[in-house]
């Protein structure tokens, strides 16, 4: 009797300590990340048969388990990835907003600043510094276009550095994952659970899931195999596969991913990963930051180019046609001033036009704007040319015109319509003529051709140059320079709204999957603290038990002397 007290007893012991032990343990990690609440797993050790009986021989400890919950892992790990994902996009994007800055910082008021200045020039067409301040407010546009060109580089390239520094992550995790898949298999031929080793591989799969979106797969052994979300093995059992990081074969300036399986590297495509930081960078490098990239290259080469023709069709001081005042390459970041004498300045017009003494109308000149340079494919229309305003029923105004060239041919005739230019797109070199007031029949105009240098106040290139302040480009969807500089800044607003909407939703996701894993398979210390009470006094009885065997056991040593 005394041997079989003494048995049980000591079980008893045992299990309360192990109970005890485990219980301080979770109390030790209840902040270590990745820890799941552990629990001794006892068993009754089986009955003894006696001819009175089976008699209970105590408890016997089976097990320590660990409390988990995979679905809820599972979850949990698909929200990391996708708010790791959106949230990696979201600070390109705010970074992103600040390279096109608003109001006088911005492109488009750089570019109006600009051609206001033509407003000076138009009105002193001798005046070098007045020339000398447009110059300057050229450069000054180019030099900000400058630097949103190279800081759009810049967010390339680091895009770049920060796949390179994910992948290194992605393959260190993998690498220390497949060290603990083997560790696992060695003790999960014991027949028990590795709770600790378990609890960092989870933890490892947590950390890779906020770089890359993968899957995993138990095997028998206990080992997990990892994939990505396109179905590509980075772990399998105690091996794992590498990342890296290539320059896109189509466009070396942006980055891909690579597997390299056996030494050979294969480009992933990028819908093949589909959560976590990496994806979140090939996001936003293949549409925001190639989207941003292309409309800033699109408004840059309409205004340039527009700039650079209008400016072609006017004439320097000396007579010659005006040179491009941008010189364009086709990249921002390359984009120059071409002039830097204040003379080369084509302010002229090559064309002027003066109304005639004997009009009775009150119609005069505006302003001759050349819409195109003298073109050697067709014969160049003679001139002078004499524009007759004759009483027409059939036009709205009661008066058309009439393009009349030196030889006296008819090249054009139209309704006049008041506030609208004269049409001579038609005619070599082809021009719009602006008119005030109001003609009557009988009235005529005569143009001319003349050198701006026998005419040192002619402006008239200057007005078409002030002009393309209104001037609605076709490239550019219609719109006006300040305002397409205004729409692009507004679809990049929309997308770091967009952005942060995805980012808020996906954040609350994971920070709700996290909690319900939590509460379910981690360590909660008020319990804890009681199952601390329980087990201490389990531990006191089971001490008493064995009291009362020595008590039993003295006793019996009393009889027998």
């Amino acid at each position: 009797m005394g041997s079989g007290i003494y048995s049980l007893g000591t079980r008893a012991m045992f299990a309360s300590q192990a109970m005890l032990d485990t219980t301080a343990h979770n109390i030790s990690n209840v902040n270590t990340p990745g820890y799941s609440r552990q629990q001794v797993e006892l068993a009754t050790e089986g009955g003894m048969y006696t001819g009175a009986g089976f008699f209970g021989r105590g408890v016997r400890i089976a097990t320590v388990t660990r409390s988990t919950n995979e679905f809820l892992i599972k979850e949990a790990n698909v929200n990391t990835a996708a708010s790791a994902a959106d949230q990696t996009r979201l600070g390109k994007l705010e970074q992103l907003e600040k390279i096109l800055p608003t109001g006088q910082n911005g492109l488009g008021y750089a570019a109006t600043q600009f051609l206001n200045t033509f407003v000076d020039v138009s009105n002193q067409p001798q005046d070098m510094s007045a020339r000398q301040v447009t110059l300057s407010r050229a450069q000054e546009w180019a030099n900000r276009v400058n630097t949103a060109a190279k800081q759009l580089d810049q967010q390339q390239a680091g895009v770049i550095m920060d796949m390179q520094t994910s992948v290194s992550q992605v393959n260190s995790l993998t690498q220390k994952i497949a060290g603990l898949n083997q560790q696992i298999a060695v003790y999960n031929g014991s027949g028990h659970t590795a709770n600790d080793l378990l609890d960092q591989r989870d933890n490892l799969i947590k950390d890779l899931n906020k770089l890359v979106q993968v899957n995993t797969v138990e095997a028998d052994d206990g080992s997990l195999s990892v994939f990505m979300g396109g179905g590509q093995v980075l772990v399998l059992s105690n091996t794992a596969q590498t990342l890296k990081v290539e320059r896109d074969a189509s466009d070396a300036t942006k980055g891909r991913v690579a597997l390299v399986t056996n030494g050979t590297s294969r480009v992933l495509d990028s819908g093949q990963i589909t959560g976590g930081a990496l994806q979140g960078l090939l996001r936003y490098q293949d549409e925001d930051l190639t989207n941003t990239r292309a409309e800033l290259n699109n408004f840059v080469a309409e205004f340039a180019n527009k700039v650079n023709e209008i400016h072609s069709y006017g004439q320097t001081p000396d007579g010659a046609y005006g040179d491009p005042i941008f010189s364009n390459t086709g990249s921002p970041s390359t984009l120059r001033v071409n002039l830097s004498n204040p003379k080369d300045l084509a302010a002229a017009s090559p064309l002027i036009a003066h109304t005639n003494t004997a009009n009775t109308g009150t119609v005069s000149v505006g302003g001759v704007t050349m819409t195109g340079t003298l073109s050697t494919a067709t014969p160049p229309t003679a001139l002078p040319l004499t524009i007759n305003f004759v009483a027409d029923a059939t036009a709205a105004s009661g008066i058309r015109y009439d393009i009349v060239d030196g030889g006296g041919t008819t090249l054009a005739s139209s309704a006049w319509v008041a506030g609208t230019p004269l049409d001579g797109s038609s005619l070599n070199p082809p021009f719009s003529l602006n008119l005030s007031g109001a003609p009557a029949d009988g009235d005529s105009l005569t143009m001319q051709a003349i050198n701006a240098s026998t005419l040192p106040g002619n402006n008239g290139n200057a007005l078409a140059m002030l002009a393309l302040r209104d001037h609605q480009f076709t490239g550019l969807g219609g719109a006006t320079v300040t305002d397409a500089y205004a729409e692009m800044i507004g679809n990049l607003g929309v997308k770091v709204q967009d952005g942060r909407i995805a980012a808020g939703l996906s954040k609350t996701l994971e920070d709700s999957s996290n909690q319900t894993l939590s509460s379910t398979a981690g360590v909660n210390l008020d319990e804890e603290a009681s199952r601390l009470i329980q087990f201490q006094q389990s531990y006191q009885a089971a001490a008493k038990v064995l009291q009362v065997a020595q008590t039993v056991f003295d006793t019996l040593l009393n009889i027998t002397r």
